[in-house]
């Protein structure tokens, strides 16, 4: 079965498009021209821009002989296990298996796991020909394992979307920005394609080195079949109780390598500091000698994030920035040591700075240092390392935190969690004095020290964009017998990343249309609104360093109705049978917005300190005569309250005035287009605050977040055609 990636609906694996909304379920749209891809490449045809999903996987090669029982998490028996039991290791995990997860970590980890004293280096790209030896041999020897498709498990019985909701998947694989495939050359062009596994679902897009045993290789795959379900991703969907179970037939099939016990069994602790988790599985081999176990791990790859070390040494960092992170160390400290994964911490190559979420350290992999017991000790002197670097020992807390280390006042991670928290109390910024000070003053230096502290917490620093999403989705409604919305999304999102931080600088257009006017037509002019739109701005250059002008964007609109009223007019259409369409349509640059309307579908804006606003307002003669001072009540007590007083193609230019504005985004919004079908009866202001102010968790799911929106109209307004498009755009203060 295929899981369409909008609505989520089980089709046959033969289906070319969803049963239920008509999606493709074999292309998708290139977000750089538009242009339909197959979801089985890696970049579009017609632009280049890179549209596959990429994994990292890493793999490990055993150089002793290994028995075939090596222990195993089996995860129909282990869904049976409490939480507790599994993260503590306090319950065995499977019946056939005398010890615990923890214990098998323990004894096997210097094995399997990848051990910090084997260098992770990253394979530069070489001529493809040169492996094509090694790699089709890892082809045949993998073929030869007859069990290997039971542990894998069969991927065309499960499911899948193209975005993770449990795991922030689409900050660390996004597709629209290549700067994750870390300026590498790419062998998609290569005269024979390479694969990791024997269902050529992993092509390599980097060259394997024939001597590897013993190491941890690191390259990228591309993912040519990403709607169906990993037997991973599809247990920790099941037992994160936000899908459905996965049949009783395919759980039985489910053995995770351990490799990947300790991302199971954390993911539950620490998500959001550890790396997404897609695929595992083990090759095992009778044709090579000495006889390998190959370990092979697919992980979310982070390598364009900002280094902590590379924030840590910059000289605009607050006090409380650091400590939050001494914070985040510390706790990851508590989880990873039962699983004898704190070397994890003390790589600082592996750790990287999640923007988009209050700076929180994000781990790249987990390394392990089995055999040794975990000493504070060992985080200390890291911690000492990285304030050497960036000569951060003059703050008063930090020299005081080493020197109660030193003097053995901090020997335990709950005394150093308590120091910790005793700091944060008192760095925590004060309610500001009812009156003024009182200050010594010896010279003019010490006046002019005093001026600056005091202005220092009041100056305003301009925002800067660090991530710009959307997702759109139109449905039919449950009345209508066919669709007559249409809608446009068209973006250009560009990476910049310095040694201290990542910004974006994107532009966007996002048009909707709402159409009428008897059979067919409405469908017409929708979507003829929703193209002129989208090619008028596509040939315009007057947004190439900022927004159009209130003008350029009114030439648009009207360009728009034209085309519609000439087709009316050359049709002889008239009276209800002329067709026309509402439209409402926002354009974003960098922090900047304009937003264009007529006829009465909405753009709604929502923040946290903002709640819901309603940007728009309809024209129709209800609101008409409220502009005109008449009460609500009145207003909208007329027969004729819900026509419309303006929209595009009934009536020639000189009838449509476009209501344009311009905004600022100052905080993290959402910004939300939408026809009448979702906001009738009010639901966006009854309901904002279970299906909107979620989606403002960059973690939460974009698309699904529609789809819930989508299906909430359904239940209350379905008697008509529902489209909805969501921007989320997240922002910071920029550091000069």
């Amino acid at each position: 079965m295929l899981i369409c990636p909008q609505c989520e609906f089980e089709n046959p694996n033969n289906n070319k498009y969803c049963q239920k909304c008509g999606v493709s379920l074999t292309h998708k749209n290139c977000h750089q021209c538009g242009s339909q891809v197959p979801l089985t490449t890696l970049q579009c045809h017609n632009c280049g821009a890179y549209t596959g999903q990429i994994w990292k996987a890493i793999i490990y090669n055993k150089t002793e002989v290994t028995t075939p029982n090596l222990p195993e998490i089996n995860l129909n028996k282990l869904s049976q296990v409490s939480q507790e039991e599994f993260i503590t290791g306090a319950s065995p995990l499977a019946k056939d298996s005398a010890e615990s997860a923890a214990d098998i970590i323990s004894e096997e980890s210097e094995e399997i796991l990848e051990s910090s004293e084997n260098s992770e280096e990253k394979i530069e790209i070489e001529d493809p020909l040169e492996s094509s030896e090694t790699l089709a041999k890892l082809a045949s020897d993998v073929e030869a394992e007859n069990t290997q498709s039971e542990m894998i498990g069969d991927s065309g019985n499960l499911k899948s979307t193209t975005a993770d909701i449990l795991s922030p998947m689409s900050e660390a694989v996004n597709t629209e920005n290549p700067s994750f495939l870390n300026d590498t050359e790419i062998l998609s062009t290569a005269p024979e394609e390479k694969y990791l596994d024997p269902q050529q679902r992993y092509q390599v897009l980097e060259t394997i080195p024939a001597n590897n045993q013993g190491q941890t290789v690191v390259v990228q795959v591309l993912d040519r079949y990403p709607l169906e379900e990993t037997p991973i991703k599809a247990w920790l969907r099941n037992n994160s109780g936000q899908f459905k179970p996965i049949t009783p037939e395919a759980m039985e099939a489910l053995i995770i390598p351990i490799i990947a016990q300790p991302y199971i069994a954390l993911h539950t602790q620490i998500p959001q500091h550890l790396p997404v988790i897609h695929d595992a599985w083990r090759l095992e081999s009778i044709q090579r000698a000495p006889t390998p176990n190959e370990e092979i791990l697919l992980l979310a790859d982070y390598t364009s994030w900002p280094g902590l070390l590379d924030l840590w040494g910059s000289e605009h960092l607050s006090q409380l920035q650091i400590l939050s992170w001494l914070k985040e160390m510390t706790e990851l400290w508590v989880a990873l040591a039962p699983w004898n994964c704190c070397q994890s911490i003390l790589e600082h190559e592996n750790l990287r700075v999640n923007q988009a979420e209050n700076n929180s350290i994000k781990l790249q992999r987990l390394y392990s240092k089995p055999g040794e017991e975990e000493n504070i000790n060992e985080l200390m002197l890291f911690w000492q390392w990285l304030f050497e670097q960036s000569q951060r020992t003059q703050f008063g807390w930090i020299t005081a935190l080493f020197q109660d280390w030193r003097d053995g006042e901090i020997q335990t991670i709950e005394q150093l969690r308590s120091h910790l928290m005793n700091t944060q109390d008192n760095l925590e910024p004060q309610p500001p004095p009812t009156s003024a000070p009182t200050v010594l003053q010896t010279d003019d230096s010490v006046s002019e020290i005093v001026d600056n502290i005091e202005t220092q917490d009041t100056e305003l620093l301009p925002i800067q964009l660090i991530s710009l999403e959307s997702s759109g989705k139109s449905d039919i409604g449950t009345q209508r017998d066919h669709n007559e919305d249409a809608f446009g999304i068209q973006t250009q999102i560009e990476s910049q990343e310095t040694t201290t931080e990542r910004i974006i600088q994107a532009k966007g257009i996002y048009v909707l249309c709402d159409g009428m006017g008897g059979h067919a037509s409405g469908e017409i002019a929708s979507q003829l609104g929703v193209d002129t739109i989208k090619q008028y701005f596509k040939t315009e250059g007057s947004w190439s360093v900022g927004l159009p002008s209130e003008e350029t964007i009114r030439e648009a609109i009207l360009q728009a109705n034209e085309v519609i009223y000439d087709i009316n007019q050359q049709e002889v259409r008239s009276g209800s049978s002329r067709m026309g369409t509402t439209l409402v349509m926002a354009m974003i640059y960098d922090t900047k917005v304009a937003v264009a309307h007529v006829g009465d579908s909405r753009l709604y804006r929502f923040s946290r300190k903002g709640g819901l606003e309603q940007i728009t307002l309809d024209h129709e003669v209800g609101q008409r005569e409220i502009n005109r001072g008449v009460e609500p009540e009145i207003a909208y007590g007329r027969p004729d309250a819900y026509q419309l007083t303006q929209a595009l193609g009934p009536r020639n230019e000189n009838f449509v005035r476009p209501d344009i504005q311009f905004l600022n985004l100052d905080e993290d919004s959402l910004l939300i287009l939408a026809s009448d079908g979702l906001t009738d009866n009010q639901l966006l202001e009854k309901n904002w605050q279970t299906h909107l102010e979620p989606l403002l968790d960059k973690q939460v799911n974009l698309e699904l977040g529609v789809t819930k929106l989508i299906d909430l109209s359904n239940q209350y307004n379905g008697h008509d055609n529902i489209t909805a498009i969501v921007i989320r755009a997240l922002v910071k203060p920029q550091q000069d």
